[in-house]
């Protein structure tokens, strides 16, 4: 292997350097003179390295050539349903109408087989609203059958409803002439609708071929029968028709082959339908689907078989050749009308049906997209691993030097934690006397208060006692002013005494309480409200469940009494309600006591809580200044909050917050 270049080279360049010796020293004697790249690699095998990135590009490009054809395959795949779809709904509607008008001739015959005797006026009634309905229906006829010998007869008795009745044939020139004499007659006795087929009446139809043969496979197959397509005139055009002929025996519509002999054809119920009358009638609900339909009879070669062509609302045009190949797509059904069956071939409309190749635009786009950033990002890791290869030498010795610092640092860490410990001991200590200290005084404090109160009760109750006695001993001799200068001084007494009390009260709490216990907050509170025995007029409502809270039952009550009595002493009114109630809100009871007297203004909402603080002092007011104090000490006390709600005029409401206890439950 070669030296170092460079004494001062850092550790990764003498590696590199070696590793760079070392490969070319297994290379071939031959393999010298190739061309060695950046990091000591031939450029055949940085190449090389990259044949990940060439093969992940070429399945890309694979795989999103395969899923656009793929795609514009089930493209034209749903083009062809939704065309073949359109198609058969159309066919299938007009199937209906077909069936519907054969209907109309079967009920004809129905209605013929029903009495042996049908007037002209009867035959008129009964066809005449089965023709409004079906457009498609030409006309609709009854056909006896009648003999040469009955020839003479049938004429005298076809007379009595219609004069001018006789049978008529067709000659070779067109013209309307009387029949000759023949075997069998086919004449139409009654047709509806008159005005536009009264050349039909008495027309024997049996001199026409096609129509004869109609009639005598109606009576050998002894139901309907459905003729090739044929021509009719209407309104002196011609139209593509087929004619329907159902036989009526004598012993019903159709008879069984042991009673042929016994029983003898009486005629026939015909119609004449127009096909175009028919489709567009039945297409006429549908809206337009860009599909073109073409009935012929399959009995028939395709230019002697047509029988009717509709064309699309939305072509433009002449309508298609049925035999270009190139129409696109095309769609064949047959169809069964009787005992024919026809064939519909149906064609789309250009530019009607046809794949939005824009999708498959958007997919090849998409797919490449993700091909070339496939691609990129395969390259990226390849360059990726290369750099990295490069600084694994580099971090391994920032590695070792910060194994080093972190030595040092767990070093003094420890150190830190040592003189920490150290620390904790000291103030442990001194925590333990600030609260030996804090105890002794609270108790310093207990005991003056204790001996307070009693020092300063004994002299106001005797200064009580004493103007109770002048006032008994001197009630004759003393004069008005006297007399209210005495109430004045019991009653400096009496507030004096509550201020020792509330003194007391507010310095305990939070020193000294019961036992907490289950207490009913809706019972607690009917009970203060009995207590306080509010004044007539006033009334002290409960709103809404309360809670059962496992609590200090005397310190709750004392919240409940002051805001309730505080409510009924500076109302203002001779009388009023206090609403109370209560809402479960996030770990916490808000409770609320709201009155409808005189309020208080918004300036003084913060003043009432502090102690000694009244809004309305006097010589005989009876308010003391501690309680709403006592409230908000005995509420912050237990974790809480409380506010006021008011305005002059508008009453007082009092909010305060109590926290749940694990098992309180909700009365």
């Amino acid at each position: 292997m070669t030296a170092p270049r460079n004494r001062r080279n850092s550790l990764r360049d003498r590696i590199r350097s070696g590793v760079d010796t070392l490969r070319l020293s297994t290379l071939p004697h031959r393999a010298e003179s190739v061309p060695v790249g950046r990091h000591g690699l031939a450029p055949a095998s940085i190449w090389w390295g990259y044949f990940p990135v060439v093969l992940v590009a070429f399945v890309s490009v694979l795989i999103s050539a395969t899923i656009y054809i793929q795609y514009a395959s089930w493209e034209r795949k749903q083009v062809e349903l939704a065309f073949r779809e359109a198609s058969q709904d159309r066919i299938l509607v007009i199937q209906r109408e077909i069936a519907s008008a054969l209907g109309v001739v079967q009920d004809v015959a129905s209605f013929m087989d029903a009495s042996e005797s049908v007037g002209r006026r009867e035959f008129r009634r009964f066809v005449g609203p089965a023709l409004k309905r079906q457009a498609g229906i030409k006309a609709l006829q009854w056909v006896p059958v009648v003999e040469g010998a009955e020839h003479s007869e049938f004429i005298q008795s076809a007379r009595r409803s219609f004069p001018p009745f006789t049978i008529t044939t067709i000659d070779q020139s067109e013209n309307v002439i009387e029949s000759g004499e023949r075997s069998l007659y086919y004449p139409v006795l009654y047709v509806q609708p008159y005005q536009e087929n009264k050349s039909l009446l008495g027309l024997d139809l049996g001199q026409n071929a096609v129509l004869l043969q109609l009639l005598r496979d109606a009576e050998r197959e002894q139901q309907l029968q459905v003729s090739p397509g044929m021509q009719f005139e209407v309104e002196s055009t011609e139209r593509n028709g087929i004619a329907v002929a159902i036989p009526v025996f004598s012993g019903g519509v159709g008879i069984d082959a042991d009673q042929q002999e016994e029983i003898r054809i009486r005629g026939f119920a015909v119609g004449l339908l127009v096909v175009g009358d028919i489709v567009e009638r039945a297409l006429e609900s549908l809206l337009s689907g860009g599909v073109d339909l073409h009935f012929t009879q399959d009995v028939l070669p395709e230019d002697e078989g047509h029988l009717y062509t509709h064309l699309s609302r939305l072509r433009e045009g002449v309508p298609p050749d049925p035999e270009n190949t190139d129409l696109g797509m095309v769609h064949r059904q047959q169809i069964s009308v009787g005992n024919r069956q026809w064939q519909v071939t149906t064609h789309a409309v250009a530019d009607r049906f046809k794949r939005d190749s824009w999708g498959s635009i958007v997919i090849l786009l998409s797919a490449i997209l993700i091909s070339g950033l496939l691609t990129i990002y395969v390259a990226t890791l390849v360059g990726r691993g290369r750099r990295v290869r490069d600084e694994v030498e580099e971090r391994t010795s920032q590695l070792s030097t910060a194994i080093q610092a972190l030595n040092r640092e767990v070093g003094e860490r420890r150190s830190a934690e040592m003189e920490l410990q150290s620390l904790n001991e000291r103030l442990e200590h001194h925590i333990a006397f600030r609260t030996a200290e804090a105890e002794r005084r609270a108790q310093y404090l207990e005991q003056f208060a204790y001996v307070a109160s009693h020092d300063l009760k004994a002299p106001l109750r005797a200064v009580s006692n004493l103007a109770e006695w002048i006032e008994e001993d001197l009630k004759e001799k003393l004069d008005e002013a006297s007399s209210e200068q005495l109430a004045l001084l019991r009653d400096r007494v009496r507030r004096m005494h509550d201020l020792i009390e509330g003194l007391l009260e507010y310095s305990r709490v939070g020193r000294t309480s019961d036992a907490e216990q289950d207490v009913d907050i809706g019972e607690l509170i009917e009970e203060i409200a009995d207590s306080l025995s509010p004044p007539r007029g006033f009334k002290i409502k409960i709103q809404g469940v309360m809670p059962v809270m496992r609590v200090d039952r005397l310190q709750i009550g004392q919240v409940f009494a002051n805001l309730i009595s505080n409510g009924l002493k500076h109302h203002g009114g001779s009388k009023g309600r206090i609403r109370i109630s209560c809402e479960a809100v996030e770990g916490y009871y808000l409770f609320s006591v709201c009155d409808d007297g005189r309020g208080i203004a918004p300036e003084y909402h913060d003043k009432i809580f502090l102690i000694f603080q009244t809004l309305e002092p006097s010589d005989f007011e009876s308010s003391t200044g501690i309680g709403l104090a006592l409230v908000k000490k005995i509420v912050e006390e237990h974790g809480g909050t409380i506010r006021l709600e008011s305005a002059v005029g508008e009453g007082a409401c009092f909010r305060f917050s109590w926290p749940v206890p694990g098992d309180t439950e909700v009365s």
